[in-house]
């Protein structure tokens, strides 16, 4: 045998990595062929569950508005606090009173138990109210106004069956209310507020845009008109505390600088009172020590005027600062009804179902052998253990 001819043979007998590969794959478009009507058949399943899910998803809106915090602190007298130290009258960092929240501070605001409170007292109107106005509260707490929704009673009564057994058992057993032992009131919330409070902060959200400085609330309802309302809602009730904050503030600050200016006020005429004392009792001395002494309480007298006149125009800007009333979130964007739905999104959720369903058609295609073997593997070493006992038996 030449050379040549044994060389052919080998490559004949031992094919290349590269025609392995190429059997391989063929091997699975082939098995995949074979087994098309099984993947057609768990696609199609997969599809109509989708369908179902996006027919009979309930129906959502999601209203939203855009706002721009105003943030500024007045920073008027911090050019007195180098002379204002100088007299021993400390006007602090508190004279500024036009500090406002900060927006990184908003998201744990509208997170918190009374700013949600405040939210499910909305008034809202929805089709099964019959135009009669009812509370946020009153529509997630009672089922008439609420529209079917089969999805979800579906869910509650297959997977969510467990849960529901669980709370009832812990429902049937005796609770025993802890109070206080200095009786302060603490906000509290019973099951059903917490079960509200929960459905209103997965609808609500708040975003921040700390790059372009704006802020945007959202609220996703199953009725338009009522999603863009307690959007508004939520925008007000923001503003109001931000402003409450800012106005305690501001009255603070007012208690301050009235503190800072009656101490002034004093220290001026105290200086005041012993220049005058001194240049009555030294008229026509023309010494060098009086004349020091004399320019030495006049430059007294003179930081102690500026000091306090200062303080006398902070006072006043106190005062008007406390009954100006400026919003503290410019609307950029105003909320409006929305028109098309957030939700369900029917096209996506039929592509995705049909991609799970292709997938997992495949994959069991290719595990299924995997599990024979393993269940097969399992039965042999069951019999190999079970045969010498029985052997035993036998003898």
């Amino acid at each position: 045998m030449t050379q040549d001819n044994y060389t052919e043979e080998n490559q004949n007998r031992f094919p290349s990595p590269e025609t392995t590969d190429e059997i391989d794959l063929t091997e699975i478009l082939r098995k995949l062929w074979i087994k098309r009507k099984f993947i057609l058949k768990t696609t199609g399943i997969f599809l109509l569950i989708g369908l179902f899910i996006a027919l009979f998803s309930p129906v959502k809106y999601t209203a939203h508005c855009t706002v721009v915090p105003q943030s500024g602190k007045d920073g008027a007298s911090s050019n007195l606090g180098g002379l204002a130290a100088m007299m021993g009258v400390n006007i602090g960092t508190g004279a500024s009173g036009g500090e406002t929240l900060s927006p990184n501070v908003y998201p744990q605001i509208v997170k918190s138990v009374p700013f949600t409170r405040e939210i499910m007292q909305t008034p809202i109107k929805v089709e099964r109210s019959e135009g009669k106005e009812i509370t946020l509260y009153d529509f997630y707490t009672n089922k008439e106004y609420q529209p079917f929704n089969l999805i979800g009673s579906v869910k509650k009564y297959t997977i969510g069956l467990p849960f529901l057994l669980i709370n009832a058992i812990r429902e049937s057993g005796i609770q025993e209310e802890i109070l206080p032992a200095d009786n302060v009131s603490l906000p509290t919330l019973n099951k059903e507020e917490e079960e509200v409070y929960q459905t209103i902060q997965n609808s609500m959200q708040l975003n921040l845009n700390p790059k372009e400085g704006y802020i945007t609330i959202d609220y996703t309802f199953p009725e338009a008109e009522a999603a863009a309302r307690i959007t508004d809602k939520v925008r007000k009730t923001l503003e109001q505390y931000v402003m409450a904050f800012k106005s305690e503030k501001m009255e603070d600050n007012l208690a301050f600088v009235q503190q800072s200016f009656d101490e002034a006020q004093e220290d001026f005429q105290q200086k005041q009172e012993r220049l005058a004392i001194f240049q009555d009792a030294n008229r026509g001395l023309t010494t060098a020590s009086a004349r020091a002494t004399e320019q030495r309480l006049r430059s007294e007298y003179d930081i102690a005027f500026t000091v306090y006149n200062e303080l006398a125009k902070q006072l006043e800007q106190a005062k008007l600062a406390v009954k100006e009333s400026k919003p503290v979130l410019t609307v950029i964007e105003p909320v409006v009804v929305p028109v098309q739905k957030s939700a369900p999104r029917r096209i996506i959720i039929l592509v995705v179902f049909i991609f799970l369903g292709f997938i997992t058609g495949i994959g069991w295609i290719f595990t299924k052998p995997l599990f024979q073997n393993i269940v097969q593997s399992i039965k042999e070493e069951e019999e190999i253990t079970v045969s010498p006992i029985h052997d035993n038996m036998i003898g």
